[in-house]
């Protein structure tokens, strides 16, 4: 337990020379309720490292959503429950991210 900020630490954690860093929203995450696409936009704003996310992705218009930031530094997405519970269908989610 830590009284600093998420952002924080992984600022830290860039300054030690981290490779990257998963973004995870624990609050949403195995919830399938969307991605909290403000937490991240302030990850990808302030850090410089690749950033991948994960937590609360449920469908695939959050695929779509989180897209657009990948010329923002996002690196990657990563999906869970969503496809054991078949909310996404792999097939269809490679297809889009693959253009």
């Amino acid at each position: 337990v830590t009284k600093e900020s998420p952002l924080d630490l992984a600022k830290k954690a860039q300054e030690l020379g981290i490779a990257g860093i998963n973004y995870t929203d624990i609050l949403r995450d195995g919830m399938e309720t969307g991605v909290n696409l403000e937490g991240l936009k302030s990850f990808l704003k302030e850090l410089d490292i690749p950033v991948y996310v994960a937590g609360g992705i449920s469908s695939i218009e959050d695929i779509k959503r989180l897209l657009h930031l990948q010329k923002k530094g996002l690196a990657g997405i990563i999906v869970g429950r969503a496809l054991y519970t078949g909310k996404i269908n792999l097939k269809e989610a490679i297809k889009l991210i693959e253009g």
